[in-house]
């Protein structure tokens, strides 16, 4: 996946602590952050599947991830998507 820098470098400050997958408050600003830096670099949409492996492939570091991971980052995508779903209704 193909992504500007500042939405590479938000997706790195997102999944750069190893607490990136809980869901205090902080590490969910960071995520937020992500998405909105996404929207504003993307627009509305993107491939699930290809933020899905990248995602994967950054916390993986190369390496495979376990199923409990990849059930999280399948949800965050979920999130992210209906995020920018609603910033698309909404128009902002």
């Amino acid at each position: 996946m193909e992504l500007k820098a500042d939405t590479s470098e938000a997706l790195d400050k997102w999944l750069g602590l190893d607490t990136w997958f809980k869901t205090h408050p902080s590490d969910m600003g960071r995520f937020y952050n992500f998405v909105d830096q996404y929207q504003k670099d993307h627009g509305y949409s993107f491939d699930e599947a290809a933020l899905h492996e990248e995602i994967e492939h950054r916390v993986g570091r190369g390496g495979g991830v376990g199923e409990e991971l990849r059930d999280i980052i399948r949800n965050r995508i979920s999130l992210a998507y209906d995020i920018l779903g609603f910033l698309k209704q909404t128009g902002r």
